[in-house]
């Protein structure tokens, strides 16, 4: 399940079935990356909290067009 925090900046993930993970982060990262390109300089960072749990934002941290993890788990 996704949680829209900040539209298009910041989302919640939470798996609710472990099959749907990669298909959930991927439509999180995407609605991410649509966003970064109307600002053209933020990249995207996914944080893993628990094997349940992940953000996706976008991250002044993360060079523009690339999608980097860590994991706070």
């Amino acid at each position: 399940m996704i949680t829209v925090i900040d539209p298009g900046r910041y989302f919640h993930v939470t798996i609710e079935n472990g099959q749907l993970r990669d298909t959930e982060l991927s439509t999180a990262v995407n609605m991410a990356h649509d966003d970064s390109h109307r600002h053209g300089w933020m990249g995207v960072m996914i944080t893993r909290h628990s094997p349940t749990l992940f953000t996706v934002a976008l991250s002044g941290q993360v060079p523009y067009g690339i999608t980097a993890e860590r994991d706070e788990s």
